[in-house]
């Protein structure tokens, strides 16, 4: 009984404090477990990917690592993604097949992916069906676009949006004709219309585009490449997916085109991943540029690329370069996807709709597409993450027009195992060597301006000289060059044949101008002459030179706006205009008043008022003293005015005593000398342009009279003739220079012309055969001269340019010039007589000495004239006063009194 009641007393004890203590514990841990998976909803989340590529693995990895770092820095978040992963297999179809296996059967409410933008297409088709979201961060393709795809978002950037940024590159180096060579399929004909329209935008052709397939053998590779070797464009633009490019560069090598003198530039699907490609594919692509979205550096992505490098170097074991498994620019736009759709996850669950995922009909397997529901919540989930505005790895996280904003692109060089930074670009500051960033938004704060654009280009070849961006063709083609034949003005092209040789010598001003500037080109220039008879219009050739039947066209041919629409043409290498070649007259008539004209009207007044000022201070200066200027008032103003008139034709008499008056006639003497043989001067000049006039110096007056005109045979100034009015049965067709004497010493009335219409330049020639018999009128219309025809975008345009200028200002073009046309140029005649008369201006120094000299011996001499007249006055005043006295007393009459009145009088 005792036993018992022990062991009842020990059964109602309460438990010892361990136990009890043990016991919550393990309750509460199980009631944990329960109540979190309770209160967290997960979010099936598909994500596509080629996951036998580096980018699918490092993009995988990328999107676990940034889940794990969302999730440990939001823990109270209730939505959880859960990564549903496909791999497409590089294809296209498998791509379709994985997102509707998806939506079927794992019920995803976003797709991440699909890589590519071949892969993107159908997948945007079943996103806008479903509205469910599609968010990738790789297919740059703008093809995926052309398109109303709503539901389908890039948070990457587009491949037109780099199209700026190749052309100010091009732009910088003066590159006038590139090569696109761009992968045969949707992605790489994307690019084809903006960075056409961006090139063209700075002046820069695209002379040839370049398809290569994907799956292209190495031998049809190489064909493509030996038919860029036959172009002269050395410039290529290189728009492939980095697996092609490889093989497109390895194969460029093998055939000789990674040499000096080359230009390769890669779009940014290259440039993103040029640091992380292997050692034997970066050694075949020295020299290359490349642009790629720029991604500031920070401590977090220094923390992320370190963590990256271990878990991928942990998953994977088959890569021994380092390099190989360094994250580029594309994880870091994954990383930041996966924190965007993970926002909106939880953004859409806090607003409280019943279901994130959508269930889908039992018979979806009948009709794969059309079955598929739409999402309830798609509409929800796209508007959040297109509102997501956050600063995430790869900078500030914001989509605009359902794509990702790149504000900067970075410009690099591939040099040795690396590419090397050389500059940059953004759409407000163009190209620049450095830039000032905000390393909180990584956007651009100030342009950086300097004297170099970028930094230096280590070229293909090893090499640090610009390429001139064009070379001849490896099969060293000859230039094949047509020139006119002409039967008249040989002096410009002069083509004879040799029966014996059945060939052909040209020779002429212009072969010579030609020739002389090829000379000075850097290089040598190879060509051939080919004469082409095109005696009815020189278009005729200009057509030729359009059709590539010639690779130029060299002789006197006018640059007209017309031809420009076909050629380029150099820079002129003759003076340019139309003008009207007359018959020169002599006027013997002259006029009246000619003696007048060589001084302008202010001269004439000017040189007057001098004569007399100066005659009022010598006058001043003479008249106290000198008896020559004493007397009556008549004979003072006589003698004063006479002398001073004479010093014009300097015959004065020497009747001045005083110095001063010396000074005086000095100065006025030397202010007479060298207007005198000015105004001799003048006049010559005047009566002979009186006596050489043109016979007709208007076209209208032409016109007026109804004479007849003429021009050359072939010209282009017969158009301009019927533009000025004239009728088609005035116009006569001149061949030869002595047609254009004979037919000007005719005149219209005796079966001639009244003048004859042409080209500076011929007219000039014909001055330098026929003289002064004929003057020039004009110019009557402006053209641009005589200048080298070549195709459109040729290379050597520029070039020639320059190599005419330096020729045409140097010794050497006098010298061509003298040789064909003499050393004299011709006159055109004017009958302007305003460019020979004087006017005040001239001498207006020389009257300001004088004038400054009159005042200051005014100055001197009024004092002293004054009282002298004031004692000439007062004793006047007491011979009048005596004389008076004298008469009241006296009978007889005071002669001293008479002989003071003659005076006075």
């Amino acid at each position: 009984m005792a036993r018992k009641a022990r062991a009842h007393a020990h059964a109602c004890a309460p438990p010892a404090p361990s136990l009890i203590t043990f016991v919550v514990v393990v309750f509460l841990l199980l009631g944990a477990v329960p109540a979190t998976a309770a209160a967290t909803v997960p979010v099936h989340v598909g994500v596509i990917l080629d996951l036998a590529t580096e980018l699918g693995k490092k993009s995988l990895l990328s999107l676990e690592m940034a889940l794990e770092d969302f999730y440990a820095a939001h823990p109270n978040f209730t939505t959880r993604l859960s990564l549903r992963v496909r791999d497409s297999e590089r294809d296209v179809v498998t791509a379709a097949s994985a997102a509707v296996d998806l939506i079927n059967n794992e019920k995803v409410s976003v797709i991440i992916g699909p890589q590519s933008t071949l892969q993107a297409e159908f997948v945007t088709y079943l996103a806008n069906k479903t509205n469910i979201p599609a968010i990738s961060f790789s297919a740059t393709g703008d093809s995926i676009t052309q398109y109303h795809v709503p539901y389908f978002l890039r948070a990457c950037v587009k491949d037109s949006f780099q199209s700026a940024s190749i052309a100010a590159f091009v732009k910088a180096h003066g590159w006038k004709n590139v090569v696109i060579v761009y992968e045969d399929n949707i992605y790489g004909v994307g690019i084809l219309p903006s960075i056409i329209d961006a090139l063209q935008d700075v002046d820069t052709h695209v002379i040839y585009r370049s398809a290569i397939p994907a799956a292209s053998p190495n031998y049809l590779i190489d064909e493509e490449l030996y038919k860029l070797m036959t172009m002269q464009t050395r410039v290529f633009i290189v728009h492939m997916l980095p697996a092609r490019a490889s093989r497109l560069f390895a194969r460029a090598l093998a055939v000789g085109m990674m040499t000096e003198g080359c230009v390769w530039i890669v779009t940014d699907n290259i440039g993103i991943v040029l640091d992380v490609l292997p050692q034997h594919t970066t050694e075949t692509m020295q020299g290359v540029v490349g642009f790629r979205p720029y991604v500031a550096k920070s401590a977090r992505i220094v923390d992320f690329m370190a963590q990256f490098v271990t878990r991928f170097r942990a998953k994977y074991h088959q890569y021994p370069d380092a390099r190989m498994i360094k994250p580029t620019v594309f994880q870091y736009w994954a990383y930041d996807v996966a924190w965007a759709v993970a926002t909106a996850a939880e953004k859409v669950k806090r607003s409280k709709l019943p279901n994130i995922g959508f269930q889908t009909p039992e018979y979806v397997g009948k009709n794969l597409v059309d079955g598929l529901l739409t999402s309830p919540a798609g509409p929800t989930l796209l508007s959040s993450i297109s509102e997501a505005n956050f600063y995430g790895l790869s900078g500030n996280f914001r989509l605009v027009d359902r794509h990702l904003q790149v504000p900067i692109y970075e410009v690099v060089n591939v040099i040795g195992e690396k590419a090397r930074g050389i500059g940059f670009w953004s759409p407000d500051c163009g190209l620049m060597k450095n830039m000032n960033l905000s390393t909180s938004q990584g956007q651009v704060k100030s342009c950086i301006s300097s004297g170099e654009v970028l930094k230096p280009v280590i070229w293909p070849g090893d090499s640090t000289t610009v390429p001139k961006g064009w070379d001849f063709p490896v099969n060293a083609k000859v230039l094949r060059i047509g020139v006119p034949v002409r039967r008249e003005f040989k002096f410009f092209v002069d083509v004879e044949t040799n029966p014996d040789t059945n060939g052909s010598s040209v020779s002429g001003f212009s072969i010579d101008i030609f020739e002389a500037a090829a000379k000075t080109l850097p290089y040598a220039l190879r060509y051939e002459y080919i004469p082409y008879d095109c005696a009815n219009s020189y278009d005729q050739l200009i057509m030729q030179v359009f059709k590539k039947k010639f690779d130029a066209a060299v002789g006197d041919v006018t640059i007209i706006a017309n031809r420009t629409k076909y050629v380029d043409f150099t820079m002129p290498y003759t003076e340019s205009g139309v003008s009207m070649l007359v018959l020169a007259k002599n006027d013997d008539k002259g006029t009246m008043w000619i003696f007048m004209e060589p001084l302008t009207k202010d001269l004439w007044i000017a040189t007057v008022v001098f004569i007399f000022l100066t005659g009022l201070v010598v006058w001043m200066i003479e008249h106290p003293k000198n008896t020559e200027f004493q007397g009556s008032r008549w004979k003072q103003f006589s003698t004063t005015f006479y002398f001073t008139f004479s010093t014009l034709t300097f015959s004065h008499d020497q009747i001045i005593k005083s110095l001063q008056s010396k000074v005086v006639v000095v100065i006025w003497c030397f202010v007479m000398l060298v207007l005198v043989q000015s105004y001799t001067a003048s006049l010559s000049s005047l009566l002979t342009a009186q006596r050489l006039q043109p016979s007709v110096t208007d076209p209208r007056q032409l016109l007026r009279n109804g004479d007849y005109v003429g021009y050359q045979n072939g010209s282009f100034v017969h158009a301009l003739l019927r533009r000025l009015q004239f009728d088609e049965h005035k116009i006569k067709v001149l061949s030869t220079l002595e047609e254009y004497a004979d037919a000007l010493r005719k005149g219209s009335k005796h079966g001639g012309v009244s003048a004859i219409f042409d080209e500076i330049p011929y007219l000039n020639s014909f001055l330098s055969q026929y003289g002064k018999e004929f003057q020039i009128v004009g110019p009557i219309d402006r053209t641009d001269g005589f200048g080298f025809a070549f195709p459109k975008g040729s290379p050597l345009v520029p070039d020639l340019s320059k190599a005419i200028v330096n020729l045409t200002e140097g010794c050497e073009g006098f010298q061509i010039q003298k040789k064909w046309f003499g050393a004299t140029t011709p006159d055109f005649g004017s009958s302007d007589t305003d460019s020979v008369r004087l006017s005040l201006r001239s001498f207006r120094g020389l009257f300001i000495v004088n004038g400054f000299a009159l005042c200051i011996m005014l100055v001197i001499n009024l004092p002293n004239f004054i009282r002298t007249n004031q004692t000439e006055l007062r004793n006047l005043s007491i011979r009048r006063a005596n004389s008076s006295g004298e008469v009241s007393s006296g009978n007889e009459p005071n002669n001293d009194f008479a002989a003071a009145q003659a005076e006075t009088n």
